[in-house]
């Protein structure tokens, strides 16, 4: 059966619906990413899983220990744009030049913040309410080249518009952040820690491993122009050639021709191997509206 057919029934993905409010959940409890204070009507806004939070988002502060003489040791804490690896393993992109990179250097230790950025935006309300987490970590850089360069490159960029701009003004080395442990609050009276496995994961798992080949041969034979438009709908431009190279539970990597490049898109959650066929079809649907 084919993946994308023109005349199926429209199919929308929606990562990690919230259930309506229900006066029965017990207090102080995070439920499907909701949280219920006893005595309190506040709600956070959607945080099922670390890894759907990672999804949402795609800056952070990046928090080092100072190398700054008078100052050593002290918390550093810059904006950063992150990505993720295959893994789950996040990673960032820094100058030589900066702060936290000296910082770093001195001193491995590190801590990622996210939040909800939807609450960030917004004018008014009670940011404590919403989810955030922090990623304790171990920062270690990369010295990645040929192949897995150029797959980091195309993570980072379907994240970071503007990417490009970055490596060609200073001189920038990719650093991976291994998780060692994570402290996820989904608001108020939702604070857990949890294990660097609620991050990391299989990426060929979920049936990927199994059934990944016949998706990328099936999309790459039948569905070309669907890929093709899925990444003009991402980059702006649409490419003369587009074939699926690798796919994973959180995405998939797709190479193209004129121009020639390697990219990233991203699922915006984790699919199994079972839903690909609406998954590509809510992508491509949503990427000719």
């Amino acid at each position: 059966m084919s993946l994308i057919a023109g005349e199926e029934a429209d199919v929308t993905v929606r990562a990690n619906p919230v259930p309506p409010a229900c006066p029965r959940d017990p207090p102080h409890r995070l439920i499907r990413g909701r949280v219920v204070v006893a005595g309190n009507s506040r709600q956070t806004r959607p945080m099922t899983d670390i890894r759907s939070a990672l999804f949402t988002t795609r800056d952070a502060t990046l928090c080092t220990l100072a190398a700054e003489p008078g100052i050593e040791g002290f918390p550093f804490g810059s904006l950063t744009p992150f990505a993720l690896r295959a893994d789950g393993t996040p990673f960032v992109f820094l100058s030589a030049i900066a702060q936290h990179t000296k910082n770093l250097a001195r001193d491995p230790r590190c801590s990622l913040f996210v939040r909800d950025p939807v609450a960030a935006a917004e004018a008014s309300g009670d940011a404590q309410a919403s989810w955030r987490l922090t990623v304790v970590a171990r920062a270690s850089r990369i010295a990645p080249a040929g192949a897995e360069l150029e797959e980091l490159f195309a993570r980072y960029a379907a994240r970071v518009p503007g990417a490009e701009a970055y490596g060609e003004t200073h001189d920038f080395a990719f650093w991976a952040l291994e998780p060692l442990r994570i402290r996820a609050i989904g608001g108020f009276g939702a604070i857990r820690w949890e294990e660097p496995s609620a991050l990391r994961v299989d990426p060929l798992g979920e049936g990927w491993r199994e059934g990944g080949a016949f998706v990328i041969d099936h999309m790459n034979t039948d569905h070309e122009d669907a890929l093709r438009d899925i990444i003009a709908a991402r980059v702006g431009e649409r490419p003369g050639r587009a074939q699926i190279t690798a796919v994973e539970t959180a995405g998939f990597l797709v190479r193209t021709e004129a121009p020639d490049a390697l990219r990233y898109v991203p699922f915006g959650r984790d699919v199994a191997a079972k839903e690909a066929r609406d998954v590509f079809v809510a992508l491509a649907r949503a990427a000719r509206s």
